[in-house]
């Protein structure tokens, strides 16, 4: 009788594609809510550990689950970075598209989108310390070269969020909202880095607060607006709304 041979994969089971892996995480409801779970654990765990060091089964740990449920949807540690900082930053890229399209002057957008950001940040904080490790860490050149190349366009979609900004600063001077001629690339940059400031703040003080969030939003843009120049007139007008 002729030998049959099994199948190629883990336990006699076919190799997984890339579609079949995508396929699992978008599934029904359920698992939309699951997924979200997975990826709201594994920011926490990358956001205290760092990538390099946190693992997998710190993420089952988080979760509450068995490796083998995190291994189901996602075959490594660098795939799963890449969704969470995919999901998270598509939500705010939505809200920024929403916020600067507007017809508003150029300073309420500016306003508007300090505000959405600095929020963020406040409330999703493990996400974006997660997403700027992945931006800036040099654990990234470890990452399979498919999972480097998909952080490298999470990069590339950062810096045209970030550019956002210094658009807004330089279409707020031309309509004498703020001063004009000057490097609005790097002011753009500073505004970012104000509003990026909760991310180098501890824990505990994050949670102390965290009643505060909106308010501490709102006085973050606020001394971002004031440092590209904003007369006292600007800035009461735009946040008395």
């Amino acid at each position: 009788m002729a030998k049959q041979t099994k199948p190629s994969g883990s336990r006699g089971r076919p190799p997984r594609s890339e579609r079949d892996f995508a396929a699992i995480r978008a599934g029904g409801e359920d698992s939309g809510d699951l997924n979200r779970r997975i990826l709201g654990a594994a920011a926490e765990i990358f956001a205290e550990r760092g990538f390099a060091a946190a693992s997998i089964d710190e993420v089952a740990q988080r979760l509450g689950a068995t490796k083998g449920l995190v291994y189901h949807r996602y075959r490594s540690k660098g795939e799963l970075l890449g969704d969470v900082c995919r999901a998270g930053f598509s939500t705010l890229e939505e809200k920024a598209t929403r916020t600067t399209q507007t017809s508003e002057r150029a300073v309420t957008r500016l306003t508007a989108l300090a505000v959405i950001h600095a929020s963020d940040v406040l409330t999703a904080n493990a996400l974006h310390r997660t997403m700027a490790d992945a931006i800036a860490g040099p654990a990234m050149m470890q990452l399979p070269a498919a999972e480097r190349d998909a952080i490298a366009t999470l990069v590339e979609r950062r810096r045209a969020y970030d550019a956002r900004f210094a658009e807004l600063i330089a279409e707020a001077g031309r309509e004498r909202d703020l001063p004009s001629g000057r490097d609005t690339e790097m002011l753009g940059r500073i505004f970012v880095a104000v509003l990026d400031g909760p991310l180098r703040w501890p824990q505990e003080t994050l949670d102390a607060l965290v009643q505060k969030r909106d308010l501490i939003a709102r006085q973050l843009a606020y001394f971002a607006l004031r440092g590209t120049g904003a007369s006292d007139t600007t800035l009461a007008e735009e946040f008395s709304r």
